[in-house]
């Protein structure tokens, strides 16, 4: 039996409807705050209940979907599929010609939203951690950083690096043209827009100083190597992920002027932000994290692409006040900061010296694990 794609149209725009229409109620729960990982946010966001009535019951799942992805295109799987996990359906009664009550073929579908997915308008911090290869999304909402969602990403060379600082988004490009900064490069003519385009399909400048960016691939492949350090000092991004962004800023960032007309257009296009606009960009250079995921906090530590334990650090170009490096110090702050006091600093002194004798960068190293390894748990 073929899916009713009518029917799942019609219940689209009946979310859109009874939202606009205030159909919505409120679960009101106080906000704590959260543990101290970049993967998480506050434990309790207040929800607005919606819904929609449908008889397409089967494809439920994707409408939630699709409209929630519409609204707020930058959204991480595990926050859909909280969202998807909280519907709850319930049978449509109706009158029959008797006036007798009757189940109908129809369906009420409810679902649970955090109210920072709701907004109009918001504020994001876009934070790059430059030899782990990943950057951050995080939404500025209520005075909190609520993180988003994690993206891989393409750096720059030892020779052509990509420096760190805190920076504010000024501009966007839309079908780029690509002119290759190799002098020796320079009598060629700029790359048309399209797919084969270096810069991809948009571009967000954020350094005046140095013209780097944030920007699509042609190589999306690249994305997914083991190191990263590749470009000509421009972050690059998976191709999904920097449609993901354009349709974000557009749709809830950029308020001073309607760029919806840029959404499916092949044009190039220029657009500078006004002070409005502007959201900030942070590019940090740590080689270590800990972080977590399902199965509990963990330790990573990345190369030192730049061989900036050198102490060889450009502090024209650089915020060296971004630039965290391995050491005992430093892997015993982030865990007191991450984690907390649970065991003693002799005992949290032989887990970094582990680290940083044993340690391979790029791997995960959970914290349990190494306690029940080392023999220095609770």
């Amino acid at each position: 039996m073929k899916p009713d794609f009518s029917s799942k149209i019609y219940s689209i725009l009946l979310i859109i409807f009874l939202y606009s229409s205030a159909a919505i109620s409120q679960d009101t729960a106080k906000n704590t705050e959260p543990v101290n990982s970049d993967q998480t946010k506050p434990d309790q966001i207040k929800k607005e209940k919606m819904y929609f009535e449908t008889e397409d019951l089967l494809n439920s799942n994707e409408i939630i979907m699709a409209h929630i992805r519409e609204s707020f295109p930058i959204i991480s799987e595990m926050d859909l599929a909280e969202i998807v996990n909280s519907k709850t359906v319930v049978p449509v009664i109706t009158q029959d010609s008797l006036n007798q009550a009757a189940s109908g073929e129809k369906f009420k579908v409810s679902f649970d939203v955090p109210e920072n997915f709701l907004v109009d308008s918001t504020k994001i911090l876009w934070e790059l951690n430059i030899p782990e290869f990943k950057s951050r999304i995080y939404q500025l909402f209520n005075g909190k950083e609520i993180y988003i969602d994690t993206w891989p990403n393409v750096v720059g060379t030892i020779k052509d690096k990509t420096y760190t600082g805190n920076f504010e988004a000024y501009r966007v490009r839309n079908w780029p043209f690509y002119k290759d900064p190799d002098p020796k490069k320079a009598h060629l003519s700029p790359t048309p827009p399209g797919k084969g385009n270096p810069l991809g399909l948009f571009v967000v400048h954020y350094d005046q100083n140095s013209l780097r960016y944030f920007h699509g691939t042609n190589k999306n492949n690249l994305l997914y190597s083991k190191m990263r350090n590749l470009s000509h000092g421009c972050v690059r991004n998976d191709n999904d992920n920097i449609q993901k962004m354009k349709e974000f800023l557009i749709k809830k960032v950029i308020k001073s002027e309607d760029l919806t007309g840029w959404l499916d257009s092949r044009k190039t296009l220029i657009y500078d932000f006004t002070e409005e606009d502007k959201f900030p960009l942070k590019i940090i250079y740590k080689t270590y994290e800990i972080d977590k995921d399902e199965n509990g906090f963990y330790f990573t530590l990345f190369k030192d692409i730049y061989n900036y334990s050198s102490g060889r650090i450009n502090e024209t170009l650089n915020d060296p006040g971004l630039i965290y490096l391995t050491n005992k110090e430093n892997l015993a702050a982030e865990y007191r900061k991450k984690i907390g006091n649970d065991i003693s600093d002799d005992k949290l002194s032989i887990m970094t010296e582990y680290l940083i004798n044993k340690g391979v960068e790029y791997e995960r190293y959970y914290i349990d694990q190494l306690k029940n390894i080392l023999s220095i748990g609770f």
